[in-house]
């Protein structure tokens, strides 16, 4: 735990304040390994205004719930946990979304996920500066380091050449480079409306296409924090992956059909491929034929792409490469 006092992170801001100006929102789910350094990456901001950690335990089973209560012992007026007793992550309902955004109070909110961190102290205060000064950006972000936890790498973020300018929606789509952690955006984002939004797999994608709906989004070149890779992420779970893939496609359907706009060809596309790929995986054959049909009718070009691609492969594995 971090060696600062309550009274040392709140020495600058105002005398009397009713409501945080920023929240950190901190969902997090069985990861005692890495919650205690996300919670001093927090609690070592230097800010001229009042700020409160939202860290939202999802009914974790290990130690994660028993840490973050020790943290809010010491820090009272700062942290505000919530404590599940069910989980709500595995409803797929959005009642998690719903639980952490409905206590975010402040008017900007900052994101991190309990097994990344930040690390430098003036960060809040730096996005806070940026968006209070421009009040035509909804969002920000930063670089951020990537740590590999041992036996994983390849990770698909690109965020070191972040720099500082104005980003277009289409340019999260095509690539991911803004790391969760990294984000601060106005608090209003967080309740912009999706329809269908049950088809939502990658919710970064999508936080970030509403900030883009209400703003215009800079980006900026510092590193001050670090996403982490390791067994427990969604990204390195093989479990989960052939579900996955079953859902893609209408996770694509939803982006286009709420953001038409955003990098429609790019979308269309993605429909294509993901159809194609999950047609290969049904089983049976009229469902893989349906989603043979769905990804022709979403782009032609790369639907005879793919099926080329697939015939040369089956080809090898048969007669091997000539």
């Amino acid at each position: 735990m971090i060696n600062r006092s309550q009274e040392e992170i709140m020495k600058n801001w105002p005398k009397e304040w009713d409501t945080p100006l920023v929240s950190v929102r901190c969902l997090t789910y069985n990861q005692d390994k890495y919650i205690a350094q996300a919670l001093d990456g927090f609690l070592m901001q230097e800010t001229s205004f009042p700020f409160e950690i939202v860290v939202h335990d999802d009914a974790s089973t290990d130690k994660t719930a028993d840490i973050i209560r020790e943290y809010e012992t010491k820090y009272p007026k700062i942290i505000k946990p919530i404590y599940e007793t069910e989980n709500l992550y595995s409803k797929h309902d959005g009642s998690l979304a719903k639980v952490i955004n409905s206590a975010c109070k402040g008017k900007y909110v900052a994101l991190c996920e309990g097994d990344d961190f930040w690390t430098d102290s003036i960060k809040l205060q730096k996005q806070f500066n940026f968006l209070n000064e421009h009040p035509d950006y909804s969002m920000c972000f930063h670089r951020a380091k990537i740590k590999y936890e041992k036996g994983y790498g390849d990770c698909a973020l690109k965020c070191d050449d972040i720099e500082n300018r104005e980003y277009k929606p289409d340019e999260f789509l095509t690539k991911w480079i803004a790391p969760t952690a990294s984000i601060m955006s106005k608090t209003e984002c967080l309740f912009y409306e999706i329809k269908n939004s049950t088809r939502i797999l990658n919710g970064d994608v999508f936080f970030i296409l509403k900030c883009s709906a209400l703003g215009k989004m800079h980006g900026m070149s510092d590193y001050m924090s670090v996403y982490r890779v390791h067994e427990g992420g969604v990204t390195y779970h093989p479990s989960i992956q052939r579900e996955r893939t079953m859902k893609y496609p209408l996770h694509f359907e939803c982006i286009l059909e709420n953001f038409p706009n955003a990098a429609p060809k790019y979308i269309k596309r993605k429909i294509a491929e993901t159809y194609f790929d999950r047609a290969k995986i049904q089983p049976s054959v009229k469902d893989a034929f349906k989603d043979y049909v769905k990804s022709f009718a979403a782009s032609r070009r790369i639907f005879l792409r793919m099926l080329k691609n697939s015939i040369k492969s089956d080809i090898k594995k048969r007669y091997g490469k000539k």
